[in-house]
């Protein structure tokens, strides 16, 4: 791919300005929410941004985020008793004063990550439940800060950094590889730090590709070590298990030591889809008539999952949750669609004349009754066809 290639899907994978503002909304609302309904044992100290959408790199058409709870404990009790109940009274609240939550799978409490997990409509929402403690407390929302921090550092010391995780992070996704972002994040900059040659996406993704290849071969993986004085961070030298090593810029303990031989085949995985991606190699002729199914997959708690096959390729991927009622399968089968045009331009597949596989036709038509969203979805789905030259010829 071309630099102008790259500069395209890294527009392709932003955030639209109508997705921001539905994100802003729910924070909002969660906020109220909390402010209005917590008990005198708990402080609502902030309601923030979290994960990739704090640092910035967030894909667009996102089924899932993560936003920071951020509280003081009044009693003055054994830390997980404590936890325990503050994670159990922030559930019931989101029962009692969201509509959306009908069943037990809508709302879910992940105790290792101190998570409550909600769906709200067609997206997935991490209650990340903090502390606004020191960093021995492992729930403090200073480690979850200095994750964010630590991007915006990067981003400045490498002006594509963020763009660059962000192509890294599509290509996992859609490839189905189960690699942290934070864990991509420390790749990255240790890549940069050592093979950064020029500002381009090309050389960033070739540093990252040998980045993993030292990771696969023994080597420790660490960023350098002026970005901990940057944060202010008391550096520990440690030493390491022989092993796969990947150093927390947090606490400095080594982030991937359950790893084996078998689950670091994930990585080398990712090196096998971003080598071909940016030798531009095509699964199938680029003038061959590219054939998708879009059907969203009926799930077994029935909800639906957005969908898309590539035919005679090994093209596809799934996700989301959406309720089974009309106006959400028609955003299930845009989103399919919208993912699947990326895809294909992403590939260098055929642009011209793609035949869809769907149970519904005229599905712009169609999905435009149904609510602004899909409207919206429609407009950007059709904005991103004309620009990149798609013609869909059999619906």
């Amino acid at each position: 791919m071309t630099e102008k290639d790259f500069r395209r899907l890294v527009t392709d994978l932003e955030v639209t300005k109508e997705e921001k503002e539905k994100l802003q909304t729910i924070l909002s609302n969660l906020e109220s929410t909390l402010s209005n309904n917590l008990s005198k044992h708990f402080e609502l100290l902030n309601v923030l941004k979290g994960g990739s959408w704090a640092k910035g790199t967030m894909m667009a058409d996102t089924d899932e985020i993560d936003i920071l709870v951020v509280l003081k404990s009044n009693l003055e009790k054994d830390f997980n008793l404590v936890n325990n109940a503050c994670l159990n009274e922030i559930e019931n609240i989101i029962i009692y004063e969201y509509d959306e939550i009908l069943k037990a799978s809508d709302i879910e409490i992940n105790t290792n990550r101190n998570i409550i997990k909600i769906k709200l409509s067609n997206i997935v929402v991490n209650l990340m439940i903090r502390y606004d403690d020191e960093l021995t407390n492992k729930f403090s929302v200073k480690k979850d800060l200095l994750q964010i921090e630590f991007t915006e550092l990067a981003n400045r010391d490498y002006t594509y950094f963020r763009n660059a995780m962000i192509i890294i992070k599509y290509y996992r996704d859609e490839n189905h590889i189960n690699i942290s972002g934070y864990n991509l994040e420390i790749l990255l900059y240790y890549s940069l730090n050592e093979y950064f040659n020029t500002n381009r996406y090309e050389s960033y993704l070739y540093g990252f590709i040998r980045a993993i290849d030292d990771f696969t071969n023994y080597k420790k993986i660490e960023v350098s070590k002026d970005i901990y004085q940057k944060l202010n961070i008391n550096y520990q030298e440690q030493t390491y298990k022989k092993g796969f090593v990947l150093v927390d810029i947090v606490d400095q303990t080594n982030i991937t030591s359950d790893l084996t031989e078998v689950t670091v085949n994930e990585y080398r995985k990712l090196k096998k889809v971003l080598t071909k991606f940016v030798d531009t190699m095509n699964p199938i002729s680029s003038t061959t008539q590219v054939v998708i199914d879009i059907n969203p997959i009926l799930n077994s708690d029935s909800t639906y999952s957005w969908s898309y096959k590539i035919q005679n390729t090994n093209i596809y991927n799934n996700g989301g949750s959406y309720q089974k009622n009309i106006e959400q399968y028609f955003t299930a089968i845009l989103k399919g669609l919208s993912k699947a045009l990326r895809a294909v331009v992403d590939n260098n597949l055929n642009r011209k004349g793609i035949k869809l596989i769907c149970n519904e036709t005229n599905i712009f038509k169609k999905a435009s009754n149904f609510g602004e969203e899909n409207r919206s979805r429609i407009r950007t789905i059709q904005a991103f066809m004309e620009v990149n030259n798609i013609t869909i010829t059999e619906n």
